[in-house]
């Protein structure tokens, strides 16, 4: 499993070192390493990595959206996620890393301006994405005594009730987390151009829904949750999101990014905290390298580690973070700023 994060990691940074930008995603947070205090005073998180690498079937976009009449640009891929979390203890390497692979599919959509000589350009757009996600452990969730699904693990879960401290409960050794579930997101993003064209300043809206359910892409019988287990979990996930991009001279020198994400679960145990707000600045300081930048971040709410989401509190981080995709303006081959 370390060679999968190794490719993983090699990969999504590879895109970029290679400048290959014709796989623009719009939709979608940037890969990033960052450092943070922890939920736990028991356990102390060293690093956490978000590399991304998205396989392609047919991807539009770029040829779209460089285009003065393009009205709909497209992508169709397979998509890994994956969440590694170090920590200073033993962590083997990692404490229930985290695994998503999923098949997906993006649209972008111009709104036609209302005249020729209009300094905005905007689109609406939608991702959806469906797959599997876990951890890959074997061990019952609630109980290091106990094999996930055994007779002994099932009679830890009868224990639960609505006054349960989960975050006690956990195992956190190897206790198994595993769903398949399907994300929308919905997207409204307005660029305000210069006088030759180029987007200098951006406003992104998202809304999205994840549902966890038990069949792979609602057909497979396999990877889904148990009934003891969903009961915890909660099988919806919303989301609100913004984020404003200034770029100092459009396509030229830094740019800054603010974004605001909010997550709410619904139907899950009491005991967990159902609201997850992150709050992240992100500077892009280098004009020869642009798609390097570096990070802060305030996190408040529940945890967003697989079964680690019975955990909450309050994050403050840094790192940096790798723009896969950088600014593209419409009457060049670089970028619409994400």
């Amino acid at each position: 499993m370390n060679k999968l994060f190794c490719l993983l990691f090699i990969l999504s940074i590879g895109k970029v070192m290679a400048q290959d930008y014709a796989a623009f995603y719009p939709i979608g947070t940037d890969p990033s390493i960052r450092f943070s205090n922890s939920y736990r005073t028991s356990e102390t998180i060293l690093f956490e990595a978000h590399p991304t690498a998205r396989f392609n079937f047919f991807n539009n976009f770029v040829e779209v959206l460089t285009s003065e009449k393009g009205r709909h640009g497209q992508g169709w891929y397979v998509s890994a996620r994956p969440q590694i979390r170090m920590y200073t203890g033993n962590s083997l390497p990692v404490k229930m890393p985290s695994y998503r692979v999923l098949i997906g599919t993006q649209h972008i959509f111009r709104i036609p301006p209302k005249d020729s000589s209009s300094n905005v350009d905007q689109f609406y757009g939608i991702s959806i994405e469906s797959g599997h996600y876990s951890n890959g452990q074997s061990g019952c969730a609630f109980s290091t005594r106990f094999a996930d699904g055994s007779n002994g693990c099932n009679a830890e879960y009868d224990l639960i009730d609505n006054t349960s401290d989960l975050s006690l409960l956990l195992n956190r050794i190897n206790g198994n987390f595993s769903t398949n579930l399907t994300e929308i997101i919905f997207n409204y993003r307005r660029y305000m151009l210069d006088t030759y064209g180029l987007p200098k300043r951006m406003h992104s809206f998202d809304f999205g829904y994840t549902l966890y359910h038990d069949r792979f892409l609602g057909v497979g019988r396999f990877g889904g949750y148990s009934e003891n287990d969903i009961r915890i979990y909660g099988r919806h996930r919303f989301l609100l999101g913004y984020e404003f991009t200034w770029l100092r001279k459009a396509g030229e020198g830094w740019r800054i990014t603010l974004s605001q994400r909010l997550e709410l679960i619904h139907g899950a145990h009491e005991h967990v905290d159902p609201i997850r707000a992150e709050t992240q600045v992100t500077f892009f300081p280098f004009k020869l390298a642009k798609e390097f930048g570096f990070l802060i971040s305030l996190t408040t709410g529940h945890d967003n580690y697989n079964y680690r989401f019975v955990d909450s509190g309050t994050l403050v981080g840094f790192g940096f973070t790798w723009d896969q995709f950088p600014p593209l303006s419409k009457k060049s081959k670089r970028a619409l700023s994400k």
